[in-house]
């Protein structure tokens, strides 16, 4: 197992604390919490069994782990958790999709965006 990842990102002079985790090969999924004032404000999930079936590769898991969080502190220097913005939802975020399927999905995003 990886050690994670925490950080505290101030926005709008609220902190919050974003936490990112490996749960080890016997159950190879990445987790991100953020948190306000201990409650759970959102997460994140994404499961890597094909990186396990296919050789564990560490530096693979940890580059995944650190995207994550990078995407999470993102999210919350962007009002995503702004209690005042629109932009707030009351849902948790949840991926047990293969990473090939994530990968794909971020391509065709990005493709329509163009």
């Amino acid at each position: 197992m990886i050690t994670g990842f925490n950080t505290d990102v101030k926005y709008k002079g609220t902190v919050f604390h974003v936490q990112t985790e490996d749960k080890g090969l016997e159950n190879p999924i990445i987790e991100s919490l953020i948190y306000k004032g201990g409650e759970i404000l959102g997460s994140r999930r994404l499961a890597y069994s094909e990186v396990v079936q296919n050789g564990y590769d560490e530096k693979l898991v940890v580059k995944l782990m650190e995207d994550q969080h990078k995407t999470m502190i993102e999210e919350i220097r962007q009002g995503r958790f702004d209690a005042s913005s629109d932009l707030l939802r009351d849902e948790t975020v949840l991926s047990d999709q293969s990473l090939d399927q994530v990968i794909l999905n971020y391509l065709v995003e990005k493709k329509n965006e163009e």
